[in-house]
């Protein structure tokens, strides 16, 4: 992950980390990748300042809130991923699925909630836009632009190469899976860097893939 850390997520991210946490941590990053190449444009185009630090800070809290809520709240799209939803619930939510990539256009639980995330990543970027300075028609116009292509993002990596693996397993373990994708490794409870804990996690559910140091060779 290039834009996203260890100790940020553990600051945002509620113990225990989870599939869905592993998918929270890069689907943020991609769509801070794509924020970073666009807001220099955007200041350049509409002389103003976006404030990159503050957006990312932003962006985590509001994303980590959102999943955090759906655990509490037992949502349905994420008990039962493969499961029908109800169209009704589709037009209570304003959701369009014609606008969506072809994948997510099928009215099952994993895609409502994939919709349902990348709206929320669109809500929190159209406030930022607005607060930069933005006119309201041309935030709306960007943020709904980018929740699509995060959308894309997702059906590419997360649903075409993954086949939506951390949503249906979302309440698994994803502690050491998300480890191994950090360029700044989770701090490892087996080599005590963090409490069990802390990590929200037993002793036989850790299963650390870090690749041992010399040093970790020769102390062991």
């Amino acid at each position: 992950m290039k834009y996203v850390n260890a100790n940020e997520l553990l600051m945002f991210l509620k113990p225990p980390i989870t599939r869905l946490s592993v998918f929270v941590a890069e689907t943020v990053d991609a769509a801070l990748m794509m924020c970073a190449e666009a807001f220099p444009r955007l200041e350049e185009e509409y002389q103003t300042t976006i404030d990159f630090p503050t957006f990312k800070f932003q962006l985590l809290k509001t994303m980590s809130e959102f999943i955090e809520t759906c655990r509490i709240q037992n949502e349905e799209s994420l008990k039962n991923p493969r499961g029908h939803i109800d169209p009704q619930r589709y037009v209570n939510a304003h959701i369009n699925v014609s606008i969506w990539p072809k994948h997510l256009q099928k009215t099952n639980g994993e895609n409502f909630f994939v919709i349902a995330y990348c709206t929320a990543y669109g809500d929190i970027l159209f406030r930022y836009l607005l607060d930069s300075g933005l006119k309201q028609e041309i935030a709306q116009q960007l943020a709904s632009q980018s929740l699509l292509s995060l959308a894309k993002w997702i059906d590419a990596n997360c649903i075409k190469k993954c086949n939506y693996e951390c949503i249906r397993r979302n309440e698994s373990n994803g502690y050491c899976a998300l480890c191994t994708f950090m360029i700044q490794p989770l701090p490892c409870p087996k080599k005590k860097e963090i409490s069990y804990e802390r990590c929200g996690l037993s002793v036989e559910e850790i299963n650390c893939r870090r690749e041992e140091t010399v040093i970790d060779k020769v102390m062991n």
